[in-house]
């Protein structure tokens, strides 16, 4: 029988995956949130795409310099807290 932290914890980890919904994003508006994962769904270029990412350790990137294109299937893990694309769709989650 798991314990009450145990199913905390549990929770916590389900939550971190995009159980907490996320925002299908297929145009250019704005889009500012708190997310964690980013599926791109059709190849990407964006506007924006702030992230907690660095260009080596000291700059925070520049999307149209640094990002490039991001192919349909890649997954960007961490804290992205701005998206507005130029093109493509992404799927952004909780």
């Amino acid at each position: 029988m798991s314990t009450p932290l145990e199913l905390n914890q549990a929770q916590m980890s389900l939550s971190s995956c995009g159980l907490d919904g996320g925002i299908l994003v297929t145009d250019t508006t704005a889009i500012t949130g708190d997310f964690h994962f980013m599926l791109v769904l059709a190849d990407a270029t964006f506007t924006t795409l702030t992230t907690e990412y660095t260009k080596n350790g000291t700059a925070t990137l520049a999307v149209a310099a640094d990002w490039g294109t991001l192919s349909a299937g890649f997954v960007l893990v961490g804290k992205i807290s701005a998206v507005t694309l130029t093109s493509g769709t992404v799927l952004l989650l909780n």
